[in-house]
């Protein structure tokens, strides 16, 4: 496993896909443990995404995590898609996940109740509530973090948001076949907030597409700027970014 560093980032490449996947889920299983051994219970924050498969597959094969004692929260949702929806990131991540570990309780988001405004004072209340110890998040095309597209808001305290879902984040849905059409893909969505999503003391951000390196490079070698949101994890100690060996195929490697 190759270590970098970016800023105050850390950078793990991984071999292969399922190398990536083991290593993130081993630190995920670390950071229960500690936590577990403090308290009865825990919340975590989990992402679906492509990166997550070699990870959900290494979680499912482990049994050192307490699942039974852990509470998960999700990072965004469709807005006007009904969790049940096949299409829904909570459907995606009960039948690749949760649905196997049984963790002590699951919250989606609801992107289809209204007024939102409810459901945002609902999951801020959850968030707040539960105090998350760990995040994990996927990168996207256009550097987001969830689905805060660029210009995305560093300064921000509030927990969830309703966003504006870009061509770009809407091309890479239709992309990945979760939506038939690209007219079919919402045009907004509700996320967790930058501040949100950093707040954990652990975070573990997984990515293994070959063609998300030009976004990989320029949120490590490029400036932290609200145009590449995920540009923000360079400020992060805290934080682990894992890639495989095509994803990191376009960095120069920093000065050790």
């Amino acid at each position: 496993m190759e270590q970098l560093k970016y800023g105050e980032l850390e950078v793990l490449v991984a071999p292969t896909d399922e190398a990536l996947g083991e290593a993130a889920a081993e630190a995920l299983a670390a950071v229960c443990k500690a936590e577990l051994a403090k308290k009865d219970e825990i919340a975590i924050i989990m992402a679906l995404g492509a990166a997550q498969a070699p990870f959900y597959t290494a979680l499912r094969a482990r049994t050192d995590i307490e699942w039974s004692k852990i509470t998960v929260l999700h990072v965004d949702t469709y807005m006007g898609v009904a969790e049940s929806r096949v299409e829904s990131g909570a459907s995606r991540m009960r039948k690749h996940l949760l649905d196997h570990v049984k963790p002590k309780a699951f919250f989606p988001m609801q992107g289809d109740h209204e007024p939102v405004e409810e459901e945002l004072a609902r999951y801020t209340k959850l968030y707040n509530e539960l105090q998350p110890v760990l995040c994990v998040v996927g990168i996207g095309d256009s550097g987001h973090l969830a689905f805060n597209d660029p210009p995305a808001d560093f300064d921000t305290k509030d927990i969830i948001r309703v966003v504006f879902l870009d061509e770009v984040t809407r091309n890479q849905v239709k992309k990945a076949g979760i939506f038939k059409s690209i007219e079919e893909v919402p045009h907004y969505g509700l996320s967790l907030t930058m501040h949100a999503l950093l707040k954990p003391g652990r975070v573990l951000a997984l990515v293994h597409d070959a063609d998300k390196a030009p976004v990989i490079k320029r949120l490590l070698e490029g400036p932290v700027t609200f145009m590449c949101p995920a540009s923000l994890l360079q400020t992060a100690p805290h934080a682990t970014l894992y890639l495989n060996q095509p994803a990191a195929s376009l960095l120069d490697r920093p000065a050790t």
